[in-house]
């Protein structure tokens, strides 16, 4: 019999039902006895009464299900949660299980994976399978009996699961970071806000537009078809352009169109 990393002073549930054979439930209990010694306690429980149970949380170190030789126990949904209930934070469950290796649909013994998901949903984590192997011929014969199933494609698997090392509802002080973080914003450049800026004796209705403007060897032009190195900050007064200020300008060709119902360009005089 594997020890399943037992000790001494440790808490052991033994999980059995009608399928466990009497004898041998008996003499794996006197050998777990020996395991855990004086300090330690071994229980007894019957599958069926688990549910009603008095255990309250974090009750045992150790539950083994189904391993007792002969048993061909089956473990519901509720069962598993129950077991990671009464499991103590990182204590240890191990189970045995008939499982199908074909394809059957609506059956009540369920396939190796779906047996490890239904442990992973109950809360356990580090789920993994630790033995296959093929059911004797009294396992067989325990199927048909106890869970009325007929099948030629069944393998008995063990399996373990163990229980995260916090209790469900727990609480933990966070320690947070008072270190006051970068807002992320980049840092302006206080003389260019300046040059941006406009004071409300600049804008006057509409008398204001940016027109680009590009100097090509002596002379100034200004057009869609030019790229801008400047953009000019004009005052439309009657007859006549009054410049403000000359803007620079990124060299970005999507500052260059002009949309439709743009004011019609005048040359400054």
């Amino acid at each position: 019999m594997a020890d399943f990393g037992i000790s001494a002073g440790q808490f052991v549930a033994v999980v059995w039902d009608k399928s466990s054979p009497v004898e041998a439930l008996k003499d794996l209990v006197d050998k777990l006895q020996a395991l855990t010694g004086d300090e330690g306690r071994v229980s007894v429980e019957n599958i069926n009464q688990l549910l009603q149970s008095a255990h309250k949380e974090s009750s045992f170190d150790i539950i083994l299900s189904g391993i007792i030789p002969g048993s061909t126990t089956l473990h519901s949904a509720e069962i598993l949660a129950e077991m990671a209930r009464i499991l103590r934070p990182s204590g240890c469950l191990f189970l045995k299980e008939p499982v199908e290796t074909a394809v059957v649909n609506n059956s009540k013994v369920k396939t190796a994976s779906k047996l490890c998901s239904a442990l992973t949903l109950s809360g356990l984590v580090e789920v993994k399978e630790l033995q296959r192997e093929f059911l004797s011929p009294e396992e067989i014969q325990s199927v048909r009996e106890h869970l009325g199933y007929h099948s030629d494609s069944l393998l008995s698997v063990q399996i373990t699961g163990k229980k995260p090392n916090f209790e469900v509802g727990s609480s933990s002080q966070l320690k947070l970071s008072t270190t006051k973080k970068s807002s992320g914003k980049p840092a302006v450049d206080p003389a260019a806000a300046k040059l941006w800026t406009l004071s409300a004796n600049d804008m006057e209705d509409e008398s204001v537009h940016l027109w680009p403007r590009r100097r090509t060897g002596k002379r100034e032009v200004e057009g869609p078809d030019k790229l801008p190195a400047q953009v000019g900050l004009w005052k439309l007064l009657p007859g006549r352009c009054f410049p403000l200020r000359q803007l620079p300008l990124p060299r970005d060709a999507g500052l260059q169109t002009w949309g439709e119902g743009a004011p019609e360009r005048q040359q400054p005089q």
